[in-house]
């Protein structure tokens, strides 16, 4: 590991320590390419998700939040 490296997580792990900082760094990096993992398993079965598609769903997850949370939503949202 580069001594600037090492330098930065040690600077941001505080009381938590390098190797526990180190340990939920990799486990991030794991469950992150479970995740990718995931998704080529499913569009090589179902084909690729369009953008679009993604987009509308993530601004309705998004509104149901905000409904929840009382921020302004639209009606439908839900």
């Amino acid at each position: 590991m580069r001594a600037e490296t090492l330098e930065a997580i040690r600077a941001r792990a505080g009381r938590q320590g390098v190797s526990s900082y180190i340990e939920e760094a990799v486990q991030r990096q794991l469950q992150r390419e479970a995740i990718d993992d995931y998704i080529a398993a499913a569009e090589a079965e179902h084909g690729p998700v369009e953008p679009a598609e993604v987009a509308a769903k993530a601004d309705r997850i998004r509104a149901h939040h905000a409904a929840h949370r009382g921020d302004a939503a639209p009606a439908d949202a839900a």
